[in-house]
């Protein structure tokens, strides 16, 4: 699979809710800035998504132009026990994060299929323009060459 064919393309529009229990939607309420998106289906992928994410906000946290979404994806079975998964999530998260990580419970067929996501074990970032055209994709963990191309990326963007 081609990662230059998700560039360019719009992100698709997600309604969740954040563990600050506010409904976000995207790339709606991302207008405006430039937006990391974290997007993992098993929890083992949360190292991957560390790689990429925690370069990200050391850089941009402190800029007002730049945000970052996480958003576990979870298949319609695990909504039964929603009360419990996003509990257990806001106890092992920081309560500043918390309107950062959005739970996405039910098929999600649709977003792995029209992001080419092929492989739900891998966590996937996808990053952003002002706009919510995608213009960086990363998969599994990041290199550092990955991180310095996604950093210059997001600057340029940022402007």
């Amino acid at each position: 699979m081609e990662t230059q064919e998700i560039i360019g393309k719009m992100f698709p529009k997600i309604t969740a809710y954040s563990l600050a229990k506010t409904e976000v939607r995207l790339p709606d309420m991302a207008m405006g800035k430039v937006t990391l998106i974290a997007i993992a289906f098993v929890r083992e992928a949360q190292e991957m998504i560390d790689s990429w994410s925690i370069p990200f906000e050391d850089r941009f946290s402190n800029k007002v132009t730049y945000i970052y979404y996480e958003i576990p994806m979870l298949d319609g079975v695990w909504k039964l026990f929603r009360g419990s998964i996003d509990g257990g999530m806001r106890a092992g998260i920081p309560t500043e994060k918390h309107k950062n990580v959005l739970t996405h419970y039910g098929n999600y067929k649709e977003y792995t299929s029209y992001l080419l996501i092929d492989n739900i074990n891998n966590g996937y970032v996808f990053l952003l323009d002002k706009e919510g055209i995608i213009r960086f994709r990363g998969i599994g963990f990041a290199s550092e060459k990955d991180i310095i191309e996604m950093i210059k990326i997001a600057e340029r963007l940022g402007v």
